[in-house]
């Protein structure tokens, strides 16, 4: 007989379950879609349906499923296991998620915000393995982060810690959507890249091949700029470039507070590989400080879409597994 924890990544498109045996191998995994439409109550019920399809599966069947682990967006009242607000997601305000998933599978659960999961995912069995201190970015619709420091995710005081998309790298910037201005995440998403693209190109009648797209009613995603970039489009290049220097602001930054091992990226905008990672670089060393040579390693995410829900079963684990 063997043990299990359940990790259940809660995602504004999609709901991911996995079972994870002691190794954090990924022994049965479930995906559904997230029915947003159907509020809090109807997207807890997808959750427990797609996690009772996974206790019904041969390995749980024949051992012994210690708990659930949910990586959820938020904010969050981690102690007391609510959801305090989500913005893709109605009606899921001041929901107490853990107690309604633990009540509804009979097993108990620990809830943890899905960046830190996703960081601890990598930690445990992904880029970070073997190292003491890691941080992860994820560079997606927003700039999502989570931080281990001696093997432990960093909350802060208030639960709000390791919120890295919200650095301000350009003080007075842009507006973000967190109410401050000049954060990362509005200088270094891949939402953000697109956005600059075209309001360069229309604001601005700034000349580059991506204009096809809009002049046909597309809209141009980070995938867009990347190729484009790639093709030598002078536009495309400079938005790249500028990303990339904000995100490297923000790498050094994180250096001179925390000093970790290695800092890992991923999310949709790291799907770039080394067409990031070597700019990056290039930026990073020449901003780092010049009293010593960087010894923090910039590396890719290698857990991909699984980050998150590998790493909810990671918390499960790290939560009911010392129990027993």
């Amino acid at each position: 007989m063997g043990e299990f924890c359940i990790g259940i990544d809660l995602g504004g498109t999609f709901i991911k379950v996995a079972l994870l045996d002691a190794a954090l191998t990924v022994r049965a995994r479930r995906q559904v879609e997230t029915p947003a439409e159907c509020g809090a109550e109807g997207v807890i019920e997808a959750m427990a349906g797609a996690a009772e399809e996974l206790l019904h599966h041969r390995a749980a069947s024949s051992g012994r499923v210690l708990g659930v682990g949910i990586g959820s967006p938020g904010p969050l009242d981690l102690d007391a296991g609510v959801v305090i607000g989500m913005p893709n997601i109605p009606g899921f305000q001041n929901v107490p998620l853990r107690d309604r998933l633990a009540e509804r599978l009979s097993l108990p659960a620990v809830l943890e915000n899905d960046a830190n999961a996703a960081a601890l995912g990598e930690y445990r069995a992904g880029s970070g393995q073997g190292l003491r201190h890691m941080v992860l970015l994820t560079l997606g619709t927003g700039v999502g982060s989570g931080i281990v420091i001696d093997g432990r995710l960093v909350h802060g005081a208030h639960g709000m810690g390791a919120e890295i998309g919200h650095l301000i790298v350009e003080p007075g910037g842009e507006p973000c959507g967190c109410g401050q201005r000049g954060c990362l995440e509005r200088y270094a998403s891949a939402t953000y890249l697109a956005d600059y693209a075209r309001r360069l190109i229309e604001q601005e009648g700034r000349p580059s091949s991506l204009r096809e797209l809009l002049a046909t009613g597309g809209e141009i995603t980070s995938k867009d700029v990347a190729e484009a970039r790639r093709a030598g489009d002078a536009l495309a290049v400079e938005v790249w470039d500028r990303a990339v220097y904000h995100l490297a602001v923000g790498c050094v930054s994180i250096c001179r507070v925390l000093d970790p091992e290695m800092i890992v990226l991923g999310g949709g905008l790291a799907k770039a590989g080394e067409e990031l990672l070597g700019p990056l670089r290039a930026h990073f060393e020449r901003l780092h400080w010049k009293l010593a040579e960087p010894k923090t390693t910039l590396a890719l995410a290698s857990l991909g879409n699984d980050a998150g829900v590998i790493g909810a079963g990671c918390v499960a684990w790290e939560h009911f597994g010392r129990q027993h």
